[in-house]
């Protein structure tokens, strides 16, 4: 476990802070080329891409607030804002970040559902990359296990805290971070592939992505051993489980509405083509 990464007298470079920093400038990189390619100016991307992160933090920090709010003390106000030590709830940060993506990319005259369909894949990478920011910081791990690939961590973790195991080592658990990471890189590329070879209709990512990223997070929870609340699922399922069947119920109603209105938007851009075809060859 490396929750420091490296320190320069009183600089710390935290691996969580570390880890999603890299994560959001690997999404924007490929964000932009996706951009770029159809068209729309990486800047805008680049613009609006920061102010949708700090918007996602806020929002991330604030659910995590609201669910352990133990961990918190007006005795030590740093403590409320130190984002690069972790603390984030991933689930708050998606109401936020897809109203102000949706605002801003109107406001600028672009097709949203396009927009989406650049950015969405990358996003889910770069989910990817900060999770392991969350293994070396010790944070979101798993219940203890047997398996040939479970993980122990050193008696200064959190992990030793809750699984104290013989000598200096927790008992080992599953790398519940590590799953996560290797399930949203695979989104990431099923995503790609959805939009680039299947292309059932504009903006097919955002849906998607909703269904399969609630569906591995709520299964994956099954492993989770850091003792999430339950009382929003009374006691059976956590509240990121919760979250999740709110977020599969919200991307199966945002795939048949987005279907709609896409299929409505290509049907009526056709007719005008169709018309404008027969007034040119009217004159």
């Amino acid at each position: 476990m490396y929750p420091i990464i490296f320190q320069i007298g009183w600089l710390k470079i935290h691996s969580y802070g570390l880890c999603v920093a890299i994560g959001f400038l690997i999404s924007l990189y490929f964000t932009q080329r996706e951009a770029r390619l159809r068209g729309i100016n990486p800047e805008i991307i680049q613009t609006e891409a920061i102010v949708t992160l700090i918007i996602g933090v806020i929002g991330a920090r604030l659910l995590h607030i609201i669910m352990f709010p133990q961990d918190y003390s007006i005795t030590n106000p740093l403590g409320w804002i130190a984002v690069w030590e972790g603390g984030l709830v991933f689930q708050g940060a998606i109401p936020f970040t897809f109203a102000y993506a949706y605002w801003a990319i109107k406001r600028r005259n672009l097709s949203f559902l396009t927009v989406a369909d650049c950015a969405v894949p990358y996003l889910a990478l770069g989910q990817g990359i900060g999770r392991i920011g969350c293994f070396l910081n010790g944070c979101c791990y798993g219940k203890p296990a047997s398996i040939p690939w479970a993980i122990k961590f050193p008696s200064g973790s959190i992990v030793f805290q809750s699984y104290p195991g013989e000598g200096n080592w927790s008992l080992p658990v599953h790398p519940t971070q590590l799953y996560a990471t290797a399930g949203l890189i695979f989104l990431c590329l099923l995503l790609i592939y959805i939009r680039d070879v299947w292309k059932p209709f504009d903006g097919i990512t955002i849906p998607i992505y909703f269904l399969l990223h609630g569906g591995m997070r709520f299964f994956n929870e099954m492993f989770r051993g850091d003792h999430n609340p339950t009382q929003m699922g009374l006691g059976i399922l956590s509240d990121q489980q919760v979250f999740c069947i709110i977020e599969i119920v919200v991307g199966i109603f945002l795939f048949f509405f987005i279907k709609k209105i896409s299929v409505s938007s290509t049907t009526q851009i056709s007719i005008e083509k169709q018309i404008r075809a027969k007034n040119k060859k009217g004159k």
